[in-house]
């Protein structure tokens, strides 16, 4: 059986852009948006920087700006006064900023081993553990914008929020391209098998 021949470089590259790019999405405070001619809004996975008054946000003054943590800012909406949040908002970002880090530190792991040529016996190979990270960090980021607080169209998704997808895609292309390029030489046991020899 023939096998499929790997490109490396285009493999480590790949792991290098997607992983510096899901680092970057990971510590943005544009996951989600809002930029009015009154304030600005900015929401990250950690914290949420408000400016002036946005839409119907009682903000601080026009010209000062504050920073709160996800958890503290999402307090802010009481039901009872008819503002909303989830819950889940503040913890699913912290879950979306370890998982990120997880696949962006699997992929420039996988993509080290691949740049060196090396194919190390790994009880895990860094190439599973970029995926599984990847593959949590996308649903986590997705239901984290989905469930942002604030009444509708206070805040839309932001450049953050696409460039993780992206690297996010792009980095499940690479994860899978570095398992085949990094996999360790399989002998065939029963090579020799037969071989009048041995007999």
């Amino acid at each position: 059986m023939t096998e499929t021949k790997q490109n490396p470089m285009l493999a480590t590259a790949l792991a290098i852009v997607a992983g510096l790019g899901l680092i970057f999405a990971s510590f943005s405070t544009r996951w989600l948006a809002n930029y009015g001619t009154e304030g600005s809004i900015e929401m990250g996975l950690r914290q949420t920087t408000e400016c002036g008054s946005v839409g119907m946000l009682l903000g601080p003054a026009p010209d000062e700006c504050r920073t709160k943590s996800a958890s503290d800012y999402a307090k802010e909406w009481n039901v009872s006064e008819g503002r909303y949040y989830s819950a889940v908002w503040a913890p699913l970002g912290l879950v979306t900023l370890i998982t990120s880090l997880l696949g962006a530190l699997g992929l420039l792991a996988g993509a080290a081993v691949g740049f060196m040529k090396t194919k190390p016996q790994l009880p895990v190979s860094p190439s599973s553990v970029a995926l599984i990270g990847l593959m949590l960090a996308m649903i986590s980021g997705c239901v984290f914008v989905a469930t942002k607080p604030g009444v509708p169209g206070l805040a839309g998704v932001g450049i953050a929020f696409w460039i993780f997808g992206a690297g996010a895609v792009v980095g499940i292309a690479a994860a899978i391209m570095l398992a085949k390029v990094n996999r360790p030489a399989d002998p065939d046991l029963m090579d020799d098998a037969m071989n009048p020899d041995n007999f």
